[in-house]
């Protein structure tokens, strides 16, 4: 008999198993992955609950807008390690959590594939800029006159029209009319506590907004620095009157004083309520007011916050006409950081042409608002 032997045969297999090590730490990068997608939504959910309702709410302002884009989109490109269903309820968050979020981001993505934004030939310039105290810490005064005077500017909104004292802390007024008027010959200059409006064009009229319609004429200049955080000029330009709103609202928090302290969240509590009255009389004019508007200043508020939205429903960004993809203006320590505090919106007839920040040669903490403004023709009579 032969000896027969049977040949072995292959057999199809599967992959290999994981190693358990490498299986279980899969595992838990997954669940850890799905975790932050829900917690950053959840974050989102509080923060539209509370923002713009309850104090604390404000703390919206100290996270850098872009997270609001970036931590989605980076949650987003660990989706793989999710498994079965926590895979697509983490990509369910995610999706939700870029839907909530855009908006409070400061991020121009229409910079990207919009053409060059040029002023046009009718243009008024506009410059709007927080001046540190009136140059009271960095410079010389020569050099703060200079560099306004370089803008050739036809209409200037200028805050912090004012000294610090000693300590830091309190605020004091000052009185540069004389060499104002002496710099800016042919200048018309309107101020009401730490506001200056400077304007080539004639003043027509100063309606009180806000809070300071209630003042006295011959309330002091604490009252008015505290109480008149908004002025409004009409300006008649090229044969129209247009609405000129040059504002600085109050800060939220205590950056002398530091999120650790208790004197940071006291500070939140009592600034809360007079942001809110500012606010909701800045809406309320400019909602009655029919004329072309402009309104820029330094809101000390971020994208992130919703103060901002009454402004951004009813008027243009002036983002829209900037080649900047991510604009900030606050420049704390010399550096740019992450966050947009002033701003600027048109509508009502009027409209942004060009709109950039320039460096603000290290005479304050914020960037210059360059800003570039068309107005349409009046409407005629039975029209509009």
């Amino acid at each position: 008999m032969s000896d027969l032997r049977t040949a072995p045969v292959d057999t199809p297999q599967g992959p290999a198993p994981e190693p358990p090590t490498a299986g279980g730490a899969r595992r838990r990068a997954g669940r850890l992955v799905h975790g932050a997608a829900l917690a950053w939504l959840g974050c989102l959910a509080v923060e539209w609950l509370v923002e713009g309702r309850y104090w604390f709410g404000e703390l919206a302002g100290a996270v850098p807008p872009f997270a609001f884009v970036v931590v989605p989109l980076l949650t987003a490109a660990l989706i793989p390690l999710a498994r079965g269903a926590a895979r697509w309820r983490t990509a369910g968050a995610v999706v939700l959590a870029l839907v909530l979020g855009a908006g409070q981001s400061g991020i121009n993505i229409a910079s990207l594939w919009s053409p060059e934004h040029r002023p046009g030939p009718d243009s008024v310039r506009v410059v709007a800029w927080n001046t540190n105290s009136w140059n009271q810490l960095l410079g010389t005064q020569d050099h703060f006159y200079a560099f306004l005077k370089a803008k050739k500017a036809d209409v200037y909104l200028l805050h912090e029209y004012q000294h610090v004292t000693p300590d830091r802390r309190g605020r004091e007024p000052v009185d540069d009319l004389a060499r104002l008027r002496a710099e800016f010959p042919g200048y018309q200059v309107v101020t009401d506590g730490e506001l200056v409006t400077l304007s080539r064009f004639p003043v027509v009229a100063r309606p009180a907004v806000g809070p300071a319609r209630s003042l006295a004429p011959d309330a002091d200049w604490g009252t008015r620095y505290r109480e008149a955080k908004v002025l409004r000029t009409d300006l008649l330009v090229k044969g129209r009157t247009v609405s000129f709103y040059n504002l600085h609202m109050p800060v939220w928090n205590s950056m002398t004083d530091g999120p650790l302290s208790g004197a940071f969240y006291s500070h939140m509590r009592q600034s809360f309520g007079p942001r809110q009255d500012q606010y909701a009389g800045l809406e309320q004019d400019v909602a009655a007011n029919p004329h072309p508007v402009v309104v820029a200043g330094d809101f000390n508020t971020t994208a992130a916050m919703s103060e901002l939205d009454p402004m951004r429903s009813r008027l243009d960004d002036a983002m829209g006409a900037s080649d900047d993809l991510y604009p900030t203006s606050w420049e704390e320590g010399g550096w740019k950081p992450f966050w947009r505090t002033d701003w600027a919106f048109t509508g009502h007839g009027a409209r942004a042409d060009a709109y950039r920040f320039d460096s603000p040669e290290k005479l304050s903490d914020h960037a210059v608002q360059d800003l570039w403004v068309s107005v349409a023709p009046a409407p005629r009579a039975g029209e509009g």
